[in-house]
Formats: C-alpha cells, sequence, structure tokens
C-alpha cells in the first residue's frame, strides 16, 4: 500500500523503542519528529541512532525533524495544587518573587503587553485581560474572564500584542548546533514572525556547514501577515494549530490551513498539517468521526504531509494511530484518482524552462500512463517541483545526496528515494538496472524521466519501455 501524503510521527516514551519504531515504519511512517522541549541529549542521540538503525534495516529513508522549542511563554513555579480563579477575580502576573502573585517566567511580557490586551493561559483555557502595568515594568494587574486552574509551567498566549522575544534562543542554539553534529534532516523553528526569524537560522546553519532544510511553524498572529515572505525563504511550512488555534479565533483556523497550504503548493514548499489530528487515540484505540473527517481534508486541501504529535509520543497507541493516518490516506487518494476535477494542478505563473519541463512531465506521465515518474536530481529542486502538481502517478527520486532523499520523506508523492549517483548523459540504462533490481519495473513498465534541474544541455523529458 502506498500513500502519497506523508505521515510524520512524533518519538517519545511510547514509540522510542527500536521494535516499536519498526512497528510504526511498517504501518506507513515516512519521517520523526524530535520534540526539543522534552528530553535530553542523551536521549536523543540514542533515538536517533535506533531511527538511522530502522531506516537502513527497511530500505527506507526515514528523514528527522528536530523541532526547536522557541520562545515559549509560560507560568513559572507555583504550589502543586495551583491557583484557582474565577471570573472577575484580580489577579497580579510578575516577573518578581512577590507573595500572592503568579510568577511568569518570561521577563519582557510586562513590557510587552499593555492595557486591555488579552493573556491566554492552557491552551486558551483561561482568559485573563490586561488592567495595567506597574510603574517598574516588573508585574501585570489582570482581571480574569474565562477562570479556571493555572497551574506551574503552562503555556501563556498573547495575540492582541507582539512578543519581542527572538524567535531563535539561546537554547535553540546549542540545540541546533547538536541537531547538525546528529546529522537532523531538518530543523522546525517554533514561533516565526516574519522572513527574518527564518533568515537567522539559515545564516546559523550554514555556519555549521550544515544542509539541513528548515521548517517555519506558523503559529503567530504576526506570521499570519508575513506569509508569503515567509514560505518564500524557508524550505518546508508545518501548519501548526495547536497555537494558531490560539493565536487566533479557533473558526479561523480551517481557512487559515487552506490558504497556507495553498500558498505552499503554488511555490512548490512540502506543507505539514499538525496537532490534533488524532488526539483521541492518545487514550483509545479508535479515532472519532470527526478526526477521520479532519485527517481526509488535510489531504484533500493538498497538503504534503501530516503530523501525529502526543498520539505517538506518549499515547497508548502509537503504531494504530500511524495505521489509521495511512488507512485514511490510501482511501481518500484512491477517490480522488476517480474524481480529477477534486486534484487542479497548481497555478502556472513560473515558465522558467525546470519549472514548465516538470509541469509537462507530469502530464506526459500521466497521458501514457505511465508506471513511475523519475526525478533525477542534486537539490530535490525537481522532485517537490513534480509533486506541487499532484501526480497520481508514484515519483521515484534518483540523488547523490543522502541528506536530499532524506528530505524527501515529507514531499507528496514521493515513494521510493535512491542514493546514488547517476550519469546525466545517459541516465536511463543506470536508473533501468536499479528498478529492475528492486523488482517495481517488469518487461513492458513505461515510465518518465525528468532531470530538469541540470541545464539546457542535457535531456530534460525522457520516456523509456523497460
Amino acid at each position: 500500500m502506498f500513500n502519497r501524503t506523508k505521515i510524520i510521527c512524533t518519538i517519545g516514551p511510547a514509540s522510542e523503542k527500536p521494535e516499536v519504531l519498526s512497528k510504526m515504519i511498517d504501518a506507513g511512517m515516512d519521517c520523526v519528529r524530535l520534540n526539543f522541549s522534552h528530553g535530553t541529549y542523551e536521549q536523543f542521540a540514542t533515538v536517533i541512532q535506533r531511527i538511522r538503525d530502522a531506516s537502513a534495516s527497511k530500505k527506507q529513508e526515514i528523514g528527522i525533524i528536530q523541532d526547536l522549542q522557541g520562545p515559549k511563554i509560560r507560568i513559572g513555579t507555583i504550589d502543586k495544587e495551583g491557583i484557582k480563579v474565577k471570573k472577575g477575580d484580580k489577579v497580579r502576573l510578575t516577573i518578581k518573587n512577590e507573595k500572592g502573585s503568579i510568577p511568569v517566567q518570561y521577563k519582557h511580557l510586562p513590557k510587552d503587553v499593555k492595557k486591555n490586551d488579552t493573556l491566554l493561559i492552557a491552551d486558551g483555557l483561561i482568559e485573563l485581560t490586561v488592567v495595567s502595568i506597574n510603574s517598574s515594568k516588573t508585574a501585570i494587574d489582570c482581571v480574569v474572564v474565562v477562570g479556571g486552574l493555572i497551574e506551574s509551567n503552562k503555556g501563556i498566549n498573547v495575540p492582541t500584542a507582539s512578543i519581542s522575544a527572538p524567535c531563535l534562543t539561546e537554547k535553540d542554539k546549542k540545540d541546533v548546533i547538536f541537531g547538525v553534529k546528529q546529522g537532523v534532516d531538518y530543523v522546525a523553528l517554533s514561533f516565526v514572525r516574519d522572513a527574518k526569524d527564518v533568515i537567522k537560522l539559515r545564516k546559523l546553519l550554514r555556519s555549521l556547514g550544515s544542509k539541513a532544510g528548515i521548517i517555519a511553524k506558523i503559529e503567530r498572529h504576526e506570521a499570519i501577515e508575513q506569509l508569503d515572505s515567509i514560505v518564500e525563504v524557508s524550505d518546508a511550512v508545518m501548519v501548526a494549530r495547536g497555537d494558531l488555534g490560539v493565536e487566533v479565533p479557533a473558526e479561523q483556523v480551517p481557512l487559515l490551513q487552506r490558504h497556507i497550504i495553498n500558498i505552499c503548493n503554488n511555490l512548490g514548499k512540502p506543507v505539514i498539517v499538525a496537532t490534533q489530528m488524532l488526539a483521541s487515540m492518545v487514550d483509545n484505540p479508535r479515532p472519532t468521526r470527526a478526526e477521520i473527517s479532519d485527517a481526509a481534508h488535510a489531504i484533500l486541501d493538498h497538503s504534503d504531509s501530516m503530523m501525529l504529535s502526543n498520539e505517538t509520543a506518549v499515547g497508548a497507541y502509537p503504531v494504530e494511530a500511524t495505521e489509521v493516518l495511512s488507512k485514511v490516506s490510501f482511501a481518500v487518494e484512491a477517490d480522488l484518482e476517480k474524481h480529477g476535477h477534486l486534484l487542479k494542478f497548481s497555478r502556472v505563473d513560473d515558465m522558467r524552462i525546470t519549472n514548465a519541463t516538470c509541469l509537462n512531465a507530469t502530464k506526459l506521465a500521466h497521458d501514457i500512463h505511465a508506471k513511475y515518474i523519475v526525478a533525477v536530481t542534486r537539490s530535490g529542486y525537481t522532485a517537490r517541483e513534480i509533486a506541487k502538481y499532484r501526480p497520481s502517478i508514484p515519483l521515484l527520486v534518483f540523488s547523490s545526496d543522502a541528506s536530499v532523499a532524506r528530505k524527501m520523506s515529507i514531499v507528496y508523492g514521493v515513494q521510493r528515494t535512491f542514493v546514488q549517483w547517476i550519469e546525466l548523459e545517459n541516465p536511463l540504462k543506470q536508473i533501468r538496472a536499479s528498478l529492475i533490481k528492486d523488482g517495481l519495473v517488469k518487461e513492458g513498465d513505461e515510465i518518465v524521466v525528468c532531470n530538469a534541474g541540470f541545464g539546457k544541455k542535457e535531456k530534460l523529458i525522457t520516456t523509456t519501455m523497460i
């Protein structure tokens, strides 16, 4: 069973054992996410090695995403039982150690907010309105709008203000250095505000000699206004619906999801839909019908990948959750092939030779009912450009760079990657030999080979019968 929409699984205590990782690959896992908000370097190094071992054993390039914590604004340490507040109560948040006040870890919060701003705690379950900030800018007096239990380390969102904390924290920089040494394939940047945040991370990665791609996580209200420029400078984008659904009204998230995916599709940038895909499967062996529908619509919106978080990191059914997304993907994609009007090609507004060649290769493969489209690529650009047209024909990728091959693990439609050098003047002989060796083709099968990114002198599109 081949799913064109990729499945990313967060690895944690529930899934870090070698036997579980192996089962998750068999269930459809294409890429893993490591959440650097939790865990030690020793733990991450062990998990990364296990993933590489499982990848080699399965002969499948499994990508690794390092997800940075970013400047998460949190409540400080309070009594274990927490502080219960109700509507109308007056509370004080402080960066000092003041008796009777609620401590905040982020020191610049009193400077970043103003009167009448909204503070949301614990993913929006508790809502406060700012009444005043003291003259020394160390405390914020608020009135409770929606009550609840305030506990240590709960997150704080400020949807009505811009937080001045740098997107890339000192912790993040240390984590990036570790990730580069471990050879991660992507670095996911949390709480991106604008393109400059992505560019700063790019400079750091280049200074470390890393080829890792950057995934911009869209989860702040400021990022919505800068979407086009953020997508332009990123290698991929994640619709991080958890914090995004707190930063903007929740009813806007489905529309924003479709808007973000559309921008990414048009630019040929892989896009990931994340958060609460199958949240009920943290505790239950079966998902709700609404969750199945949500996953299906992520595919119908033309996302490249879907991501599981707690479901596979700490949930009781990590393998089963992976299988569910795989089954949904297979079912929806199979039905889409019967209804071509739902699979529209992306807008064609850039007809450089590479882009035009990839579009024509896709259309040609459909016209002749080719068994595969084969992309030969140095950087992955040709494969991503073909994928943006959402072919129903499986895409095989040949690259001499293993890191490029692993980056394909989040790209729509890529069934298999081959890490090998290809003679560009006459690539068919090598490609044919590899596909026959792996049992992917037989005599009489037709394939379309596209090596659009290597210059005008090369053969750009070739059709061949095995």
